[in-house]
Formats: C-alpha cells, structure tokens, sequence
C-alpha cells in the first residue's frame, strides 16, 4: 500500500495505520517493531505465532525456543529438512491468515506485522494481499553484511525456509554447498522483498541510537 507522508501522517493520528516489515532474518525487523511499540503500536510477531503452533510438535521431542525451532527444522541437507520446510510454511501460511482476518474484521489499531524472512516463500497471493493491506518497508542488507549475515546464521541458528535454492554439488562439502545457496537465498529474497515493498530502507541507515521519531520518519519516504 503506497502511501503519500499526508496519507501516512492521517493514518498514524488516526490509530489506523498498518505497516510490515519484511527483509532477512537476522536484519533487524523485530528491533524496528519494538521501538514502534513503545510508542503504542501493536506488535504482531510472525516468528513467535509460528513458534506457539509447533509447541505440540516441539514438546515431543523436549524442545523450547527458536534455537530449537532451528534444530527440530535442521539444515538443507538432513534429510527430515524437506518434510519440516514444508509444515513450518504451512503454519506460517494459518498466521498469515490469521492476521488477514484481524485486519478485515476491523480489529487492527496502529499495528506492525513483524515477518518472517520466509513470508516471500508463502504465495504470491499471501504476499500480494498483505501490499493490499498495509505499507510494506523492505529492511535492505548491503554486500558488505550478508557475510556476517551468514556467519551469524551459524552461530545463532534460526529456522530458515531454503525452497529448492539449496543445490549440493560432489565437489563440496556440505557447509560448502550452504554457503553458496545461502547466498543465492539472499539474491532471490532481496529481489522478491523489493517486488512487494512500498519503501526501502538501507539497513545502515537505522542507528542503534535513532528515537522512534527518527525512524518513524525514515518509514515515511516513498520507494
């Protein structure tokens, strides 16, 4: 959903505007959505609704936490990855739903829906409608990020949905292989979060220290 800064600021004071954020995990998307809470927004966590649906799932195995959503879902080349992809999407597609109705049913005030970094994997539909029913702000990364990006995918695994991006040669060993069609995951997803968003912003361009104002501002400029 475009909208003018006259538009924006008419829907803000009115207690009825609703923005998404999308991006990778790991850029900052629930740093963002927070600082809009503190100033009354309502925060939809796409991550902790997915979460709170695999708890069943989770609990059989003795797992809690989306270290453990990371570790129940593994990496591209275990083999329970495919079938865990799958169900994890499925349950991302019943938030997204979810959310969908709340906005239809009338029951959205100033509101954030923080989304996963998989949302783009979902349907071309689930994505075109949430453009229908709020502004979309693209967290951008930079070249010089996505190999820290990786590295701390590493260190803080988070689940993460591959499609059939990842494609594993002989001649690689497997972390190898993840580190190139991770790369490949970052091309696809940056050119996706662009085709869906209303405003981009650099993730350099949101400092550690910027008061919601701040922000609030950068949100406001047009694609």
């Amino acid at each position: 959903m475009k909208l003018s800064k006259k538009q924006f600021e008419k829907l803000l004071q009115g207690n009825r505007l609703i923005l998404s954020f999308v991006g990778m995990s790991n850029i900052g998307k629930t740093y963002c959505a927070e600082k809009l809470h503190d100033v009354g927004f309502k925060h939809i966590n796409c991550d902790d609704l997915i979460e709170a649906k695999l708890v069943p799932i989770l609990n059989r195995l003795g797992y809690s936490g989306i270290e453990d959503v990371s570790r129940w879902m593994g990496q591209p080349y275990d083999k329970r990855f495919t079938a865990n992809q799958e169900k994890y999407l499925s349950f991302e597609k019943e938030v997204m739903e979810d959310v969908f109705a709340q906005i239809k049913n009338g029951k959205m005030q100033n509101t954030v829906i923080d989304t996963t970094g998989s949302v783009v994997h979902t349907s071309r539909n689930i994505c075109d409608r949430l453009k229908r029913c709020s502004m979309v702000i693209y967290i951008d990364v930079s070249e010089n990020m996505k190999e820290k990006m990786f590295r701390q995918y590493l260190e803080e695994p988070k689940p993460v949905i591959f499609g059939d991006i990842y494609n594993p040669r002989n001649d690689e060993t497997a972390k190898q292989t993840l580190r190139r069609c991770y790369r490949k995951l970052l091309s696809l997803r940056s050119t996706l979060y662009a085709e869906y968003a209303d405003v981009k912003i650099p993730r350099e361009a949101i400092e550690e220290n910027m008061n919601v104002y701040q922000f609030i501002s950068l949100i406001k400029q047009p694609l």
